[in-house]
């Protein structure tokens, strides 16, 4: 069994290699349930709070969502990416933290040893602090080309996004 979750990692990870932008436009007002804290701020932070979207152990002030392995059938990344990231704007519309956003681009690719999400998203907010880390001002209270990186983790049990930072 073991052998299997090794072998379905390393194709997931070749798959990875092979990584091809995902172009999502239209605008997404979902809501989803989840609890929001603060993130502590730090050279790399930014200012969008921390958001858990499923129960962990232990508290990691590095995670910006997660999504267990057995809620996702995926056989490339960028939808696995895209869920969390997803679920966790969802709950800033939920939390009255943003109005409402649209993905413009998910691309995973190689980095400092592991894999790097990259999301560059428009957010319609009417809290400035969202303009703090990038992005344009635009009417209707619209900040657009905001980008985020994160680091894309694979544990045994579930995905993550963690070590959110401004996209270069």
């Amino acid at each position: 069994m073991k052998n299997k979750r090794y072998l379905s990692l390393v194709f997931i990870f070749i798959l990875a290699g092979c990584a091809r932008q995902i172009q999502v436009l239209p605008p997404t007002t979902a809501l989803a349930p989840a609890t929001a804290t603060s993130i502590p701020q730090t050279e790399t932070s930014t200012a969008i709070p921390l958001t858990e979207t499923s129960p962990a152990p232990t508290l990691d002030p590095t995670l910006f969502g997660s999504i267990l392995q057995s809620e996702i059938q995926a056989f490339s990344l960028e939808p696995v990416a895209s869920e969390i990231f997803t679920r966790v704007m969802n709950s800033f519309i939920a939390d009255d933290n943003i109005l409402e956003y649209q993905v413009l681009r998910v691309t995973i690719f190689p980095g400092n040893g592991g894999l790097l999400a990259e999301f560059t998203y428009n957010v319609r907010t009417t809290n400035p602090a969202w303009l703090e880390d990038g992005g344009a001002q635009a009417v209707e209270n619209w900040i657009n080309d905001k980008c985020n990186r994160f680091d894309f983790v694979t544990t045994e049990t579930e995905f993550q996004l963690k070590n959110r930072r401004t996209c270069n």
